[in-house]
Formats: structure tokens, sequence, C-alpha cells
């Protein structure tokens, strides 16, 4: 059995639940890429995921992190419409007033 040092896990993914499933998630990944191309993968599927992970190989993202970030893009997208339509109302009064 393979020792994986948890504090480099949970560094990237403090909640070590949530890190087990994406390395699950990874290690099928892989299992299925291997199949797909009929390839032996060197050493354990679970361990080359954890390896990916910890090397910054697996796209991991916070589904609440990426919905606040959604959110925020949004607003700023709002604001600068805002923005836009303000000016161009000015615009239009300075315009008018000529």
């Amino acid at each position: 059995m393979t020792y994986i040092p948890r504090h480099l896990v949970t560094k990237l993914i403090p909640n070590k639940f949530k890190a087990i499933k994406i390395v699950a998630l990874e290690a099928r990944r892989l299992n299925d890429r291997a199949r797909t191309y009929n390839v032996s993968l060197p050493g354990k599927i679970t361990t080359l995921a954890v390896d990916r992970l910890i090397d910054g190989k697996v796209d991991y993202y916070d589904t609440k992190e990426r919905a606040r970030q959604a959110r925020l893009e949004m607003e700023q997208a709002q604001e600068e419409a805002q923005a836009q339509e303000q000016a161009q109302a000015k615009e239009q009064e300075q315009e008018g007033g000529k």
C-alpha cells in the first residue's frame, strides 16, 4: 500500500471526503481511458490519480466558489450595462439641449 501524505491533498482540497471523491473520479477516468486505448498503466490507478491531483493535473473546482464567481461576474456585467445606459442617456440629453 502506498503512503499518501494527507497534508498534501488537504492543502489543495480542505475537505478530505471531497478529495477522496475527486480522486475516485479521476481514477475512474484513467481506468476508462486505459481500457479504451487498450493500454496498461504503470502502478495502481488510485495512486496515479492521487499523484495527478497533488501535481495539479486534475481539474478541480469547488461548486460554491464557482457559483460565487459566476454571481460576481453577472453583477459586474449588470453594473457595466447600467453605466453604459447612463452614459448614453447623458449623451442624448446633451444632444437634445443643443
